[in-house]
Protein backbone atom coordinates (compact mmCIF):
# COMPACT_ATOMS: atom_id res chain seq x y z
CA UNK A 1 0.00 0.00 0.00
CA UNK A 2 0.93 3.24 -0.65
CA UNK A 3 2.44 5.58 2.10
CA UNK A 4 2.30 9.12 2.31
CA UNK A 5 4.82 10.84 5.39
CA UNK A 6 4.52 14.26 4.87
CA UNK A 7 5.66 15.44 1.02
CA UNK A 8 3.36 17.46 -0.64
CA UNK A 9 4.34 17.47 -4.60
CA UNK A 10 1.00 19.60 -5.44
CA UNK A 11 2.10 22.43 -2.58
CA UNK A 12 5.76 22.22 -4.46
CA UNK A 13 4.77 22.39 -7.54
CA UNK A 14 2.86 25.01 -7.49
CA UNK A 15 5.38 26.87 -4.87
CA UNK A 16 8.04 27.15 -7.31
CA UNK A 17 9.49 30.48 -8.93
CA UNK A 18 11.82 31.46 -11.38
CA UNK A 19 13.22 33.51 -9.00
CA UNK A 20 14.37 31.01 -6.68
CA UNK A 21 18.15 30.73 -6.63
CA UNK A 22 19.80 27.57 -7.95
CA UNK A 23 23.11 25.74 -7.46
CA UNK A 24 25.43 26.82 -10.23
CA UNK A 25 29.06 28.24 -10.74
CA UNK A 26 28.12 31.78 -8.51
CA UNK A 27 26.34 30.11 -5.83
CA UNK A 28 27.16 31.52 -2.10
CA UNK A 29 29.52 29.63 0.30
CA UNK A 30 27.69 28.46 3.58
CA UNK A 31 29.88 28.87 6.46
CA UNK A 32 29.32 25.04 7.01
CA UNK A 33 30.42 24.22 3.92
CA UNK A 34 33.92 22.86 4.99
CA UNK A 35 32.70 19.57 7.06
CA UNK A 36 34.63 16.75 4.98
CA UNK A 37 32.38 13.97 4.04
CA UNK A 38 34.02 11.11 6.09
CA UNK A 39 33.47 13.52 8.83
CA UNK A 40 29.96 14.69 8.84
CA UNK A 41 28.27 11.42 10.66
CA UNK A 42 29.76 12.77 13.64
CA UNK A 43 27.85 15.94 13.53
CA UNK A 44 24.81 14.59 12.82
CA UNK A 45 21.87 15.29 15.13
CA UNK A 46 20.10 13.11 17.86
CA UNK A 47 17.34 11.84 15.44
CA UNK A 48 13.62 11.90 16.33
CA UNK A 49 10.74 9.66 14.38
CA UNK A 50 8.57 12.05 13.64
CA UNK A 51 5.37 9.00 14.05
CA UNK A 52 5.89 9.60 18.38
CA UNK A 53 2.40 9.34 18.87
CA UNK A 54 0.46 10.24 15.91
CA UNK A 55 2.41 10.76 12.30
CA UNK A 56 2.92 14.44 12.17
CA UNK A 57 3.67 14.53 8.22
CA UNK A 58 6.31 17.58 8.70
CA UNK A 59 9.17 15.46 7.10
CA UNK A 60 9.90 18.71 4.98
CA UNK A 61 10.56 20.72 7.98
CA UNK A 62 12.62 18.41 9.92
CA UNK A 63 14.84 17.69 6.46
CA UNK A 64 16.11 20.85 6.74
CA UNK A 65 16.18 21.63 10.67
CA UNK A 66 18.38 18.47 10.49
CA UNK A 67 20.71 20.28 7.81
CA UNK A 68 20.80 23.02 9.93
CA UNK A 69 21.25 21.34 13.29
CA UNK A 70 24.30 19.08 11.73
CA UNK A 71 25.71 22.21 10.56
CA UNK A 72 25.57 24.59 13.65
CA UNK A 73 27.04 21.59 15.04
CA UNK A 74 30.31 21.69 13.32
CA UNK A 75 30.26 25.73 13.33
CA UNK A 76 30.41 25.40 17.27
CA UNK A 77 32.07 22.62 17.96
CA UNK A 78 35.28 23.92 15.54
CA UNK A 79 34.44 27.47 16.95
CA UNK A 80 33.54 28.62 13.33
CA UNK A 81 31.27 31.73 14.13
CA UNK A 82 32.51 33.95 16.50
CA UNK A 83 32.30 33.71 20.45
CA UNK A 84 29.27 36.26 20.75
CA UNK A 85 26.81 34.00 18.31
CA UNK A 86 28.03 30.96 20.48
CA UNK A 87 26.92 32.73 23.75
CA UNK A 88 23.74 33.75 22.21
CA UNK A 89 22.96 29.98 21.02
CA UNK A 90 24.28 29.08 24.15
CA UNK A 91 22.70 31.27 26.87
CA UNK A 92 18.88 31.00 24.70
CA UNK A 93 18.87 27.00 25.40
CA UNK A 94 20.08 26.10 21.43
CA UNK A 95 22.69 23.86 22.89
CA UNK A 96 21.85 20.52 25.11
CA UNK A 97 24.53 18.37 26.06
CA UNK A 98 27.09 20.06 23.63
CA UNK A 99 24.86 19.83 20.67
CA UNK A 100 22.30 22.13 18.54
CA UNK A 101 18.89 21.57 18.83
CA UNK A 102 16.46 23.98 16.82
CA UNK A 103 12.20 23.27 16.75
CA UNK A 104 10.89 20.72 14.15
CA UNK A 105 7.58 21.81 15.43
CA UNK A 106 7.57 25.73 15.50
CA UNK A 107 9.05 25.86 11.63
CA UNK A 108 5.92 22.67 11.00
CA UNK A 109 3.19 25.80 12.52
CA UNK A 110 4.54 28.60 10.74
CA UNK A 111 5.01 26.71 7.21
CA UNK A 112 1.54 25.65 7.38
CA UNK A 113 1.83 21.94 7.33
CA UNK A 114 -1.69 19.94 6.90
CA UNK A 115 -2.65 16.19 6.65
CA UNK A 116 -0.91 15.89 3.69
CA UNK A 117 2.17 17.44 4.32
CA UNK A 118 4.10 20.28 2.89
CA UNK A 119 6.21 21.42 -0.15
CA UNK A 120 10.09 21.10 0.29
CA UNK A 121 10.37 24.93 -0.04
CA UNK A 122 7.48 26.46 2.75
CA UNK A 123 9.59 24.95 5.66
CA UNK A 124 13.05 26.70 3.85
CA UNK A 125 10.80 30.14 3.62
CA UNK A 126 9.56 29.82 7.16
CA UNK A 127 13.27 29.45 8.31
CA UNK A 128 14.27 32.31 6.55
CA UNK A 129 11.49 34.59 7.34
CA UNK A 130 10.64 33.56 11.43
CA UNK A 131 14.31 32.50 11.74
CA UNK A 132 14.89 29.56 14.81
CA UNK A 133 14.37 28.58 18.25
CA UNK A 134 15.38 26.31 20.70
CA UNK A 135 14.29 22.41 20.54
CA UNK A 136 13.51 22.72 24.13
CA UNK A 137 11.22 25.47 24.11
CA UNK A 138 9.03 23.36 21.79
CA UNK A 139 9.30 20.07 21.71
CA UNK A 140 7.42 17.17 19.91
CA UNK A 141 4.27 16.15 21.64
CA UNK A 142 2.28 13.15 20.85
CA UNK A 143 -0.84 14.44 19.70
CA UNK A 144 -1.51 16.04 16.42
CA UNK A 145 -4.08 19.00 17.98
CA UNK A 146 -1.38 19.86 20.25
CA UNK A 147 1.60 19.48 17.91
CA UNK A 148 -0.03 22.13 15.49
CA UNK A 149 -1.84 24.78 17.91
CA UNK A 150 -0.78 27.70 16.50
CA UNK A 151 -1.20 29.32 20.22
CA UNK A 152 1.91 27.87 20.86
CA UNK A 153 3.95 30.23 18.90
CA UNK A 154 3.85 32.95 21.77
CA UNK A 155 5.08 36.37 20.96
CA UNK A 156 8.49 35.75 23.46
CA UNK A 157 9.24 32.68 20.51
CA UNK A 158 8.53 34.99 18.08
CA UNK A 159 10.70 37.62 19.27
CA UNK A 160 13.43 35.09 20.04
CA UNK A 161 13.28 33.71 16.49
CA UNK A 162 13.95 37.07 14.86
CA UNK A 163 16.93 37.71 17.86
CA UNK A 164 18.53 34.50 16.02
CA UNK A 165 17.84 36.10 12.23
CA UNK A 166 19.72 39.22 14.41
CA UNK A 167 22.82 36.98 14.18
CA UNK A 168 22.42 34.30 11.42
CA UNK A 169 21.04 34.05 7.78
CA UNK A 170 19.80 31.34 6.23
CA UNK A 171 19.15 31.23 2.87
CA UNK A 172 18.28 28.64 0.35
CA UNK A 173 18.91 27.67 -3.51
CA UNK A 174 17.57 24.61 -5.69
CA UNK A 175 20.01 22.10 -6.44
CA UNK A 176 18.93 19.42 -9.68
CA UNK A 177 19.94 15.97 -9.82
CA UNK A 178 22.59 16.32 -12.61
CA UNK A 179 24.19 18.28 -9.74
CA UNK A 180 23.74 16.40 -6.43
CA UNK A 181 27.03 14.45 -6.99
CA UNK A 182 29.08 17.70 -7.55
CA UNK A 183 27.02 19.01 -4.59
CA UNK A 184 27.75 16.46 -2.33
CA UNK A 185 31.47 16.90 -2.17
CA UNK A 186 31.07 20.17 -0.40
CA UNK A 187 27.94 20.27 1.18
CA UNK A 188 24.67 18.25 2.28
CA UNK A 189 21.11 18.03 0.69
CA UNK A 190 17.41 18.54 1.56
CA UNK A 191 16.22 16.43 -1.13
CA UNK A 192 13.06 13.94 -1.72
CA UNK A 193 12.09 10.03 -2.37
CA UNK A 194 9.49 7.03 -1.85
CA UNK A 195 9.95 5.92 1.69
CA UNK A 196 10.13 3.08 1.94
CA UNK A 197 10.02 -0.39 0.37
CA UNK A 198 12.24 -3.55 2.53
CA UNK A 199 15.99 -2.99 2.70
CA UNK A 200 17.23 -5.75 0.46
CA UNK A 201 20.97 -6.85 1.68
CA UNK A 202 21.29 -3.53 4.03
CA UNK A 203 20.23 -0.79 1.30
CA UNK A 204 16.52 0.21 0.06
CA UNK A 205 15.70 -0.81 -3.25
CA UNK A 206 14.25 1.41 -5.91
CA UNK A 207 10.57 2.10 -5.88
CA UNK A 208 8.68 3.21 -8.82
CA UNK A 209 6.19 5.29 -6.61
CA UNK A 210 6.10 9.08 -7.02
CA UNK A 211 8.40 10.49 -4.13
CA UNK A 212 6.42 11.48 -0.46
CA UNK A 213 9.33 11.68 1.82
CA UNK A 214 11.90 14.84 2.82
CA UNK A 215 15.32 13.15 4.20
CA UNK A 216 19.29 14.65 4.12
CA UNK A 217 21.40 13.49 1.80
CA UNK A 218 24.41 13.80 3.55
CA UNK A 219 27.42 11.63 1.80
CA UNK A 220 28.28 10.20 -1.51
CA UNK A 221 27.26 7.94 -3.10
CA UNK A 222 24.54 10.00 -3.10
CA UNK A 223 22.30 7.35 -1.47
CA UNK A 224 23.55 7.60 2.20
CA UNK A 225 20.61 9.75 3.83
CA UNK A 226 19.54 10.80 7.60
CA UNK A 227 16.01 10.05 7.84
CA UNK A 228 13.38 11.02 10.45
CA UNK A 229 12.51 7.21 10.39
CA UNK A 230 14.71 4.52 12.47
CA UNK A 231 16.49 1.98 9.90
CA UNK A 232 15.20 -1.43 10.15
CA UNK A 233 18.80 -2.49 8.82
CA UNK A 234 20.85 -1.53 12.17
CA UNK A 235 18.27 0.59 14.37
CA UNK A 236 19.97 4.45 13.76
CA UNK A 237 18.50 6.62 11.26
CA UNK A 238 20.67 6.18 8.62
CA UNK A 239 19.78 4.55 5.61
CA UNK A 240 21.81 3.77 2.71
CA UNK A 241 19.87 3.63 -0.56
CA UNK A 242 20.60 1.55 -3.62
CA UNK A 243 22.30 3.06 -6.35
CA UNK A 244 19.74 3.43 -8.74
CA UNK A 245 17.28 4.80 -6.24
CA UNK A 246 14.86 7.41 -7.80
CA UNK A 247 14.78 11.16 -5.92
CA UNK A 248 12.80 14.11 -6.90
CA UNK A 249 13.94 15.83 -9.43
CA UNK A 250 15.84 18.17 -7.76
CA UNK A 251 16.27 19.22 -3.77
CA UNK A 252 17.45 22.33 -1.70
CA UNK A 253 21.04 23.53 0.42
CA UNK A 254 20.42 25.76 2.84
CA UNK A 255 23.41 28.24 3.40
CA UNK A 256 24.27 29.94 6.77
CA UNK A 257 25.61 33.19 7.16
CA UNK A 258 26.47 35.17 10.06
CA UNK A 259 26.18 39.13 11.56
CA UNK A 260 28.96 39.84 14.07
CA UNK A 261 28.04 42.05 17.21
CA UNK A 262 28.28 45.18 14.93
CA UNK A 263 26.73 44.27 12.21
CA UNK A 264 23.97 43.31 14.67
CA UNK A 265 23.98 46.87 16.72
CA UNK A 266 24.08 48.84 13.65
CA UNK A 267 20.59 46.84 12.48
CA UNK A 268 19.16 47.97 15.56
CA UNK A 269 20.49 51.30 15.31
CA UNK A 270 18.98 51.63 11.81
CA UNK A 271 15.55 50.20 13.25
CA UNK A 272 15.86 53.17 15.59
CA UNK A 273 16.19 55.82 13.01
CA UNK A 274 13.61 54.18 10.94
CA UNK A 275 11.07 54.03 13.66
CA UNK A 276 11.92 57.98 14.62
CA UNK A 277 11.56 59.13 10.89
CA UNK A 278 8.13 57.41 10.71
CA UNK A 279 6.71 58.85 14.14
CA UNK A 280 8.49 62.28 14.12
CA UNK A 281 5.84 64.09 13.77
CA UNK A 282 3.86 62.56 16.11
CA UNK A 283 6.83 63.08 18.47
CA UNK A 284 6.95 66.65 17.35
CA UNK A 285 3.68 67.61 18.37
CA UNK A 286 3.41 65.80 21.71
CA UNK A 287 6.59 67.62 22.52
CA UNK A 288 5.46 71.30 21.82
CA UNK A 289 2.18 70.24 23.62
CA UNK A 290 4.52 70.10 26.33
Amino acid sequence: MKKNYGLDLNKEKLQQNEKDWVFGAVSPVCLAEGILERDRAMYLPKGERQDIGTEKMDCATRSPINMLEMKFNYLVQNKKISAENINFLKDNGYIENGKVRFSDRGIAILSGTSETGNSLKAPLEAIRIYGLIPKKLLPQVENWNDYYKIECITEELEELGQEFRRHFNINYEKVYEKNLDELLERDIIDMAGYAWTEPQNGEYPRSEYEPNHAFVGFKRPKTYIFDNYIDSVDGDFIKKLAPDYDFLSYGYRVIISENKTGEIKKGWLEKVMFFLKENWIALKSFLEKE
